[in-house]
């Protein structure tokens, strides 16, 4: 992947960060320069956060700034922290006792397929309605045991207006949701989020055919580049799918929320 590739994927990891605040039910985001915040209202600390952009956008000053702003909002945050970004920053924050989560890798690829072929026992379709968000909504609080009504919260049914964000999800042939993500798109180049699949189905190849199904669409739409954030569980797949690391993000928490 070339310099000019990686500036578009850091510029897209932004926006897409920012795209789904500002698209979710209580929605706020604010972007300088130098960092970024985004408020979900989700009670959850990763919804709602603040990215250091540059070295200077990692100071005691913007810190307390990034305090003020949650505290305002009576919601909890997290710190997300690329160290490609903001060099040193693991051990300034660390250094202030902010707690960190374990790193997480971010992939990427520059060769996204032009075509799908799906399986049989897996219908796949964008979601276009109500009860398609539904089917979302479902899945999402199996796998993530969110709260009652989170995910309404984060992927309100107004997104279905949106052009920079599309749901996808897999049924079985009985109509029954099992596999579901969500595509957002910026800069010629998309990032998947939420990559879930219900725990009696897994194994079987849901989510990498879902994920492709998503990447041959988002080719469809001119993009060339794609990102997600990965799990340790989640590397090996996303490797065979032709996503390379590029980057590792990691979560701090400040001490009010730990």
């Amino acid at each position: 992947m070339n310099d000019r590739q990686r500036a578009r994927l850091d510029a897209h990891a932004v926006q897409a960060h920012m795209i789904l605040a500002a698209a979710s039910q209580e929605g706020e985001v604010e972007q300088t320069p130098d960092y970024a915040f985004g408020f979900t209202g989700s009670e959850l600390p990763t919804h709602n956060f603040f990215i250091p952009l540059t070295l200077t956008g990692l100071t005691d000053e913007t810190l307390a700034d990034a305090s003020a702003f949650f505290r305002s909002r009576a919601t909890m945050y997290a710190i997300s922290l690329e160290e490609h970004r903001v060099p040193d920053g693991t051990e300034y924050l660390s250094s202030r006792r902010y707690q960190p989560l374990p790193p997480q890798p971010i992939m990427a690829s520059a060769n996204l397929p032009t075509s799908f072929r799906g399986q049989t026992d897996l219908r796949i379709k964008p979601i276009a309605t109500v009860p398609g968000m539904t089917a979302l909504y479902s899945v999402l609080e199996a796998v993530y045991d969110y709260a009652p009504d989170t995910a309404i919260l984060l992927f309100p049914t107004t997104q279905l207006g949106e052009r920079r964000i599309k749901h996808f999800a897999g049924y079985l042939p009985d109509g029954r949701p099992t596999t579901v993500a969500t595509a957002v798109y910026s800069n010629n180049a998309v990032s998947i989020w939420n990559l879930s699949t219900m725990d009696d189905f897994r194994r079987r190849g849901f989510a990498s055919s879902l994920l492709t199904y998503m990447l041959a669409d988002a080719t469809r739409q001119g993009c060339d580049l794609a990102m997600i954030y990965a799990t340790p569980m989640s590397f090996s797949l996303f490797n065979k799918l032709n996503f390379q690391l590029y980057a590792m993000r990691q979560w701090f928490l400040p001490q009010e929320v730990g």
